[in-house]
């Protein structure tokens, strides 16, 4: 394996049984996720879609390393690391909340880059970079159990398990406030809009975005966007799996119509 498939590798997970996939999906978790969140993407997706699930620091297969704080270092990383594997074929990204920005920065890097555009960008759970609203002081820098209070507050994310069992905190909490730091200082650049569309999932109860916000999205490209609201909270992801591949998996094939 030379250096370069080998660092692809280590950035993305691919199916092993590879499938006459027409259309990539490169999925970005939220914080504190791994690419465990997409299993069984792959069997609710149509067959000419081939999920790709990006592998953040810190987690999966990279645990030894340390967790990244710096998100436009990690999307350009991750871009680079999947130029090579796209060549010619179609794809597109998926990302939700802290993974929203690290697909849209991917899809500005490849763009800029190495001339690759997404047939579709794909963001979940999060406003646009340019109009979200930070309130109060950053969670990032709290003592640690008032850092989990404040997250289970907000997003009610963070399973007691993590605070009961201090095996599991230690390995967990390092990446969790890694990737809040990520999301809470990143920066959004203005550049020039993205050539595809972008369609954008909320939940109808999540206190931290609004159809105006998603809406937003569509500033950010000159190919139209359209929003889609689903039952829950923020963390709408996972009970509403089937129903959110439902809608994008339609979007995804229209891109591939000639």
């Amino acid at each position: 394996m030379d250096l370069v498939t080998e660092n692809a590798e280590k950035w993305v997970l691919r199916p092993v049984r590879r499938r006459a996939g027409r259309i990539r999906l490169l999925c970005l978790p939220y914080a504190g996720g791994s690419a465990a969140v997409f299993h069984g993407w792959g069997d609710l997706l149509p067959e000419a879609v081939e999920p790709w699930a990006v592998r953040l620091p810190g987690r999966d297969a990279r645990m030894g390393e340390p967790p990244a704080t710096d998100l436009r270092t990690v999307a350009a990383e991750a871009a680079e690391a999947v130029a090579g594997l796209l060549g010619d074929e179609p794809f597109a990204l998926f990302g939700h909340s802290l993974g929203a920005y690290l697909a849209y920065e991917m899809a500005r890097a490849l763009r800029d880059k190495w001339d690759l555009h997404p047939s579709l960008l794909a963001v979940s759970a999060s406003h646009t970079p340019q109009a979200r609203v930070r309130a109060g002081a950053p969670l990032h820098r709290l003592p640690d159990e008032e850092f989990l209070e404040a997250l289970d507050t907000r997003y009610g994310a963070i399973p007691p398990v993590i605070r009961e069992d201090r095996q599991l905190r230690a390995v967990y909490l390092p990446i969790l406030r890694a990737d809040v730091t990520m999301l809470e200082t990143y920066e959004y650049l203005p550049g020039r809009p993205l050539a595809c569309p972008v369609l954008a999932f909320g939940g109808s109860e999540d206190r931290e975005t609004s159809r105006a916000g998603l809406a937003a999205w569509g500033e950010l490209t000159g190919a139209g966007s359209s929003v889609a609201l689903l039952p829950g909270g923020h963390f709408f992801l996972q009970p509403e799996r089937e129903r959110l591949l439902s809608l994008l998996a339609p979007e995804l094939l229209r891109t591939l119509v000639p």
